[in-house]
């Protein structure tokens, strides 16, 4: 009995060690999974994705939504896995920042991040009707989405530059409005700009556009423009002589221009008359020698009569690329007639 006893009791142990030895949990292996799955910016009303391309977190940024300086993105990594800097964490919007994330087991694989603005080309408006013109000192406005869409509203980043007729490019200083991010470029006052048509290169980006035309003009403000005095004798001169006409604020003189009229008012040119010199208050030019010879009445706009005019610079507010105007000074003369221009021999 008691044998049997001692056998029942061994074989009760046994069981109880298999059956102990049953409930024991099966050990796994650290995760060695150490990716960055997704990485997500929250900007505005929009969420950007970054793409994941080996160790580069590409974000392609929107150029019409200001680059913030900081961002807190949402990432996604391995399960068991850990990043750092957290998701949602403030961290450095710039190329270069950096991302580890830790696996399970403890291995390390760091990410890199690199911002890319996904900008369009720069599409800059260019029309017959359309010159851009700014007078030294001042400034000229592109409003944003209209004459100028798809520059990066930052001066960092975006330069713009003039280039006159012969091919030298100047940069000029730009800088945004808050909200509509309308580009101002402003002309210094001085003498290293030009008056006149220029060219257009706008580099922001990856994009840069430069306009095909001189559509660009520096323009002197209307108060420098010059005036002639009105014409109170006649004028009889020789073919090949010369003729004065006084005046005020003359600069940048040209030839003067004759015009004549026919019986229906109908005008047309008859001559050039060639500057020889000219001051501040007067003006010189020589009489053609292929200028008809006659007197005709000044002024008074009948068949046959004639006016005069002095060219001056093109360079006012009326400046156009496309069809450029020739700014004059004219002689003002009284319309009874009363005053002649006679050519002789």
């Amino acid at each position: 009995m008691n044998a049997y006893k001692s056998i029942s009791f061994a074989l009760l142990g046994i069981g109880l060690l298999a059956a102990a030895s049953c409930k024991k949990e099966t050990a796994y292996a650290p995760y060695p999974y150490n990716d960055i799955q997704s990485l997500q910016i929250t900007a505005g009303d929009e969420t950007i994705n970054a793409a994941i391309s080996g160790d580069s977190i590409i974000v392609y940024w929107p150029s019409y939504i200001d680059k913030p300086e900081k961002i807190r993105p949402e990432i996604t990594v391995s399960e068991n896995a850990t990043v750092t800097p957290a998701s949602g964490a403030e961290t450095d919007f710039v190329t270069g920042a950096k991302y580890s994330v830790k696996a399970q087991n403890g291995d390390v694989k760091d990410y890199f991040l690199k911002v890319v603005i996904n900008q369009p080309p720069i599409q800059l408006a260019e029309a017959e009707y359309l010159t851009y013109l700014v007078e030294k000192g001042g400034s000229y406005t592109f409003p944003n989405g209209t004459y100028l869409r798809y520059v990066i509203p930052d001066p960092a980043v975006t330069s713009f530059y003039i280039i006159d007729s012969t091919d030298t490019e100047h940069q000029l200083e730009i800088s945004f409005t808050e909200g509509d991010h309308d580009m101002v470029v402003t002309v210094p006052d001085n003498n290293t700009f030009k008056m006149g048509g220029h060219k257009i290169r706008i580099v922001s980006g990856t994009q840069t556009v430069i306009s095909a035309n001189y559509v660009f003009g520096i323009v002197y403000p209307a108060s420098l423009k010059g005036t002639a005095d009105p014409l109170t004798t006649s004028i009889a001169v020789k073919r090949g002589g010369e003729i004065t006409f006084t005046g005020s604020g003359f600069f940048e003189m040209k030839e003067a221009v004759v015009h004549t009229y026919d019986a229906n008012g109908n005008e047309s040119e008859l001559a050039t008359l060639e500057l020889v010199s000219y001051t501040a208050t007067a003006a010189t030019y020589r009489v053609p020698a292929s200028f008809p010879l006659g007197t005709r009445e000044i002024g008074s706009y009948t068949a046959g009569s004639v006016n005069i005019a002095l060219r001056t610079s093109d360079y006012f507010s009326s400046w156009s690329w496309y069809d450029p105007p020739k700014v004059t000074l004219p002689l003002n003369a009284p319309f009874d007639g009363s005053l002649t221009l006679t050519v002789t021999e």
